[in-house]
């Protein structure tokens, strides 16, 4: 892949994460009960939402999502994208770093891990200062990969979490286990996912993409072509129908 993904969580609510109040577990509820996070990874070139994960704000839920990621990979190591969360850039050294030095072992990153971190700053919940810092790579490289996807008016891309953030907004709208004060809302995180998994199955496979359409031929009697993420990065060569994918087996 030659450019994604992008790695971000779900906005952060009001009320999660607060020392000054700590969650206080109601007996017999466990790991259902408090803030929770959704951690994704999305390859931006192919709008292929790659893992999807629920779990706590935490090292050990950044290292369950990346270790997802490496299972989707072909071997080769795209750019990684994210915010400026600092649990990445440890979790990337441990599953993609190397050991160097023999007397005092330490991961490094191999010539080929590309990282970079953007961080929005903000003043009374408006952004007013983006700083983006390549973290592991070759500056140089890192910016001509991210400025070769391109967007969709045809200008150079740059580096950023746009992609997933959209992505993100698409989700709030397809999933109504994500609106809060409403009945819907999920109160279990096992069942929530298990939504987000169905919900990436169906994006990815049998939902076409608009910006994925690719040109019909000139006596096929139709202007454009459906093409669903997967079909964009090679993983199928048609769209599915939902009874194929409720009938898959691996």
């Amino acid at each position: 892949m030659s450019s994604g993904p992008s790695l971000k969580k779900t906005p952060r609510s009001p009320w999660a994460d607060n020392p000054q109040a700590p969650l206080r577990r109601t007996r017999g509820r466990g790991r259902s009960l408090g803030s929770t996070w959704i951690w994704r990874a999305v390859a931006p070139e192919y709008r292929l939402r790659l893992a999807s994960l629920v779990g706590n704000r935490t090292l050990f839920s950044a290292r369950r999502l990346l270790r997802r990621v490496r299972r989707c990979l072909d071997g080769s190591l795209p750019l990684f994208t994210s915010d400026a969360l600092r649990h990445y850039a440890d979790v990337l050294l441990e599953v993609f770093g190397v050991w160097d030095h023999p007397r005092a072992p330490r991961r490094v990153a191999p010539p080929e891990l590309r990282y970079a971190q953007v961080q929005k700053h903000r003043e009374r919940g408006r952004v007013v200062e983006v700083t983006r810092r390549v973290i592991f790579g070759a500056p140089a490289l890192v910016h001509a990969e991210a400025a070769a996807l391109r967007r969709r008016n045809g200008r150079r891309g740059q580096i950023n979490t746009a992609y997933i953030e959209r992505d993100n907004l698409t989700l709030r709208q397809e999933l109504r286990r994500l609106a809060r004060k409403t009945l819907g809302f999920s109160k279990n995180r096992r069942e929530l996912q298990h939504a987000l998994d169905f919900i990436d199955a169906h994006a990815n496979f049998v939902k076409p993409h608009q910006s994925l359409r690719g040109r019909a031929s000139p006596d096929s009697g139709r202007r454009w072509v459906p093409r669903t993420p997967a079909v964009a990065a090679g993983l199928t060569d048609h769209c599915w129908t939902l009874a194929e994918l409720l009938c898959y087996k691996p």
